[in-house]
């Protein structure tokens, strides 16, 4: 399940561990549960963001206490835990494709991810992580033939990406050696889009964005002018309809476009169907089409 995985503390008669895998070409959903105690030591290069609650639950990397009530990565060199009872779940991603994803975030070509921390960014963004692992996990639960199409599973695998970029301490190794954030540059243009990223399907303004920031509504769209080229309200729309998008092509059947498109926020269809158009040369019905 993890490379460098080692048990201790365990009784062979008492020991018993539970497993499923949801596997797609490029990630993987394993959930488990040690219903008996013991310790580990676990490494892995891969990406792998666990999310894990239990009794007696501790974690470790090194000397330093990891907190274990919100998700986590995994490191190379290892993470020590140990349990009365645990029950997990692993989400694992493919390398490459996180770093393709990377590459079109940040603007510049690159070589690697390197994660600079172990915890989300901010325990609401660690939300926003689980959030999307279980929406997908959902939509592999009622229908997994359906993540045989590349369609449905690359809609799903770049809304974890995307997630995993925003949420985690991610840092994007360039072919000149430097070090650039995966997200935008400047700190209050990086925590608004984290914001809108985790509450984008809550009833936000322009106005909560700005105060969650400490910064005036003006000053919020100069700098999102100046780094990103768009409005602050622009860029939410776009969050909201791409959420649209990857939930339409990848939802369980019988989730109708009025119903997705309302979670996100919108509520007057036509005008949302056109701005839908306009970002996505197709009409909802047409995703949806393309779906099936």
């Amino acid at each position: 399940m993890v490379p460098r995985l080692e048990f201790g503390r365990v009784d062979p008669a008492a020991f018993r561990v539970q497993l499923r895998f949801d596997q797609a070409p490029s990630f993987t959903v394993i959930e488990y549960a040690f219903s008996a105690p013991a310790a580990t030591i676990a490494g892995s290069d891969d990406l792998v963001v666990i999310s894990a609650r239990g009794r007696g639950f501790e974690l470790w990397h090194g000397r330093r206490d990891v907190d274990s009530s919100l998700p986590y990565l995994q490191a190379a060199d290892g993470l020590a835990a140990r349990w009365e009872a645990v029950a997990a779940r692993a989400t694992m991603l493919d390398r490459a494709g996180v770093e393709a994803v990377a590459a079109t975030m940040s603007g510049e070509p690159g070589r690697m991810l390197t994660q600079s921390g172990l915890e989300p960014r901010s325990p609401e963004l660690g939300r926003f992580w689980e959030h999307t692992v279980h929406r997908v996990r959902t939509a592999m639960l009622a229908a997994p033939e359906a993540f045989d199409e590349p369609l449905v599973e690359g809609a799903a695998f770049h809304r974890l990406a995307v997630a995993y970029l925003h949420a985690f301490q991610i840092v994007w190794l360039t072919s000149d050696q430097r070090l650039l954030p995966t997200g935008p540059r400047s700190t209050v243009v990086r925590l608004a889009l984290e914001y809108m990223h985790a509450h984008a399907a809550e009833a936000i303004t322009v106005q909560h964005v700005a105060d969650a920031v400490h910064i005036s509504s003006r000053g919020l769209h100069a700098a999102f002018r100046a780094e990103l080229g768009v409005s602050p309200s622009e860029q939410l729309r776009g969050i909201r309809l791409s959420g649209v998008r990857d939930e339409l092509r990848f939802s369980p059947p019988g989730e109708t476009v009025a119903i997705v498109a309302r979670r996100w926020g919108f509520v007057h269809l036509s005008r949302f169907a056109d701005s839908y158009r306009q970002r996505f040369g197709e009409l909802p019905s047409d995703t949806v089409a393309q779906r099936r």
